[in-house]
């Protein structure tokens, strides 16, 4: 894998847990408060994880390239 490629496979998974936290705190804050605006940071969250997952995805198996 070129420098390219882990470079961008790196910051495709800091996206994937940037979505983990969002849809930690999100699901959490929504337990706590009962708002549904924190179910919604939630589910931008697990939206966030899904991309970073299909890009990380992508890039290690040359889409960088």
């Amino acid at each position: 894998m070129s420098d390219t490629n882990t470079i961008a496979v790196r910051r495709a998974l800091l996206l994937v847990f940037a979505g983990i936290a969002l849809a930690v705190i999100g699901a959490s804050l929504a337990t706590a408060t009962g708002r549904p605006v924190w179910r919604a940071v939630a589910a931008a969250g697990a939206l966030a994880q899904t991309a970073g997952w299909v890009l990380a995805v992508y890039y290690r198996r040359g889409g960088a390239a």
